[in-house]
């Protein structure tokens, strides 16, 4: 046996930090779309993904979850690096990859709700 001690039951609230991360990524989203159209956008999507990613990184090692998922968020920010590095298609990549998490993350939570029961 374990002598890690369990997480408490989840509480019927909010779950603040999902509807932070749910924001976050819906922004993302948003402006990944943007930055086609407005230059500036595409400095608020670079921004946020390198949050992102440095956060996902965070995150995973302080409460040792370290997750295929994880790793994965990391592909976008590695596009915008590219983008930033003069590869203007690092963006797309990273725009593309957001999405396919994006989608990955409606999945799970779709399935998640149907395991609780709710």
């Amino acid at each position: 046996m374990s002598n890690t001690p369990a997480d408490p039951a989840p509480g019927s609230g909010i779950d603040f930090g999902a509807l932070a991360h749910a924001i976050a990524g819906i922004s993302a989203v948003i402006l990944g779309a943007l930055m086609y159209a407005r230059p500036w956008a595409q400095d608020a999507f670079g921004i946020l993904m390198i949050v992102s990613a440095v956060s996902a990184v965070y995150f995973s090692w302080k409460h040792s979850a370290w997750v295929t998922g994880h790793w994965l968020a990391m592909v976008p920010v590695t596009g915008v690096v590219l983008g930033y590095l003069g590869w203007q298609w690092g963006f797309t990549l990273a725009y593309a990859t957001l999405w396919i998490a994006f989608i990955h993350f409606v999945i799970r939570g779709v399935q998640s709700l149907r395991a609780t029961g709710e």
